[in-house]
C-alpha cells in the first residue's frame, strides 16, 4: 500500500511540473483611441490569457491557450459604438504575438516556437505600451441598429469616416501588461442581447446550424465579443 502511495505521489508530482512548466499567464490591456470633430475618444478593456506549452505537438506552435475577458468597445459618436473583437489568445493582437512580431523583425529573426518561449517568459515582468501594427489589429465592427445583431458591419480601420462621418478617424491601438482586473459588463451592457446568443448558442445572424454563406453576422458569435458567464 505504501509503495502504491508513493507511486502515485510521483505521478502527480510529474503531472504537476508537466502542467506547470512552460505555462504563461498575464493580463492585458487592449486600447483604442479615436479622433473626432467632438475631441478624442478612446475605450479599453482588460483580458486574462493563459498560454501553455503542448508537450506532444499536435498542430500549431505546439501552445494551448485560454482567455477571459470582452471586447473594447468606444462610444464615436452619440448612441454610434465602435467594437475591437477577441481574437483568439494566439492571434495577433494578443501581447504575446505582438511583441515575438516586434522582436522578429527588429532583430532579423524568424517568428517561431522558440522566440515565442522567449517572450511568454517575460510577459509577466513587462512594463510599457506596444503600439499595435496595423496588419495586427483586431477585427474592427459597428452595428447600423444596436439592437439588431444581424446589422453587424466591419469596419475598414482606415477610414472609420465612412461610417461615422467626416472628421472621424482611428488614431492608435495599443497593449499593455497590466495589474487592472478583468474588464466585465461594459460589452453587455451596450449589447443587450449579448446573453441571450450565448444560451442557446446562437450567431449574430440568429442561426446556430451550417453556415451557407459569407454573411459577417454568420461569421460572428457571442465569443467574438465577450468570453466569460453573463453578470
Amino acid at each position: 500500500m505504501k509503495k502504491f502511495v508513493v507511486i502515485a505521489a510521483v505521478v502527480f508530482a510529474l503531472g504537476w511540473i508537466v502542467l506547470k512548466v512552460g505555462t504563461y499567464s498575464w493580463r492585458q490591456k487592449l486600447t483604442i483611441t479615436v479622433d473626432t470633430p467632438a475631441g478624442e475618444v478612446w475605450g479599453s478593456s482588460v483580458s486574462a490569457v493563459s498560454w501553455r506549452k503542448q508537450w506532444i505537438r499536435w498542430d500549431g506552435m505546439g501552445w494551448t491557450w485560454d482567455l477571459t475577458g470582452e471586447a473594447v468597445v468606444v462610444e464615436v459618436t452619440p448612441g454610434r459604438y465602435l467594437f475591437a473583437l477577441l481574437k483568439g489568445a494566439g492571434t495577433t493582437e494578443y501581447m504575446g504575438s505582438v511583441a515575438a512580431a516586434s522582436i522578429a523583425e527588429r532583430e532579423g529573426r524568424v517568428l517561431d516556437q522558440a522566440l515565442f518561449s522567449e517572450v511568454q517568459g517575460r510577459r509577466n515582468r513587462a512594463r510599457g505600451v506596444i503600439k499595435v501594427p496595423e496588419y495586427q489589429y483586431p477585427m474592427l465592427v459597428t452595428f447600423d441598429d444596436i439592437t439588431k445583431p444581424e446589422t453587424v458591419r466591419e469596419v475598414d480601420p482606415e477610414d472609420l469616416a465612412a461610417v461615422f462621418g467626416e472628421g472621424v478617424r482611428l488614431k492608435a491601438v495599443t497593449l499593455e501588461i497590466t495589474r487592472e482586473a478583468v474588464t466585465e459588463g461594459r460589452v453587455e451592457g451596450v449589447l443587450g442581447w449579448l446573453c441571450s446568443y450565448k444560451n442557446p448558442y446562437r450567431r449574430l445572424s440568429g442561426t446556430s446550424g451550417a453556415i451557407a454563406d459569407n454573411e459577417l453576422s454568420n461569421g460572428l458569435g457571442p465569443g467574438s465579443f465577450s468570453i466569460g458567464e453573463c453578470k
